[in-house]
């Protein structure tokens, strides 16, 4: 997916990339990769691969794989890790284990699911392409 902005602040490699609502596309900014301000405009962190200044209008371009798999992993696996719990402390007879047993399986697939997601965000972030 492309996007079109201009850069308003540059730290390092990464650009701070205002983002421009399209036409026609109501739902703009629901999908959570840009960040919204309080006056509704959109932003964006890209790696400045392309060299562009502050000021510069810019293309950025996002995998839609990349965050898709973020979402599964941030979003699934706890849920995995949640129905999993339930199912593992239903055969539980004593309460206190039962609620232990819970949480301790959620929490695992939670710490997994946020960290393999946090990864996966790193690894593909957007990029300015031209």
């Amino acid at each position: 997916m492309e996007e079109r902005g201009r850069i308003i602040d540059i730290t390092g490699d990464t650009a701070v990339v205002e983002v421009e609502k399209k036409p026609g596309r109501g739902r703009c900014g629901s999908c959570c990769l840009c960040q919204k301000n309080a006056e509704g405009r959109l932003f964006l962190e890209a790696v400045n691969s392309a060299g562009a200044k502050k000021g510069d209008a810019v293309t950025v371009e996002v995998d839609d794989m990349a965050v898709l798999r973020g979402i599964l992993y941030v979003y699934g696996v706890p849920l995995a890790g949640f129905i999993l719990g339930i199912t593992a402390s239903y055969f539980i007879k004593n309460v206190v284990l039962k609620i232990a047993a819970f949480l301790i399986i959620l929490g695992f697939f939670w710490h997994y699911g946020l960290s393999k997601g946090n990864e996966e965000g790193k690894k593909s972030r957007a990029r300015i392409v031209r």
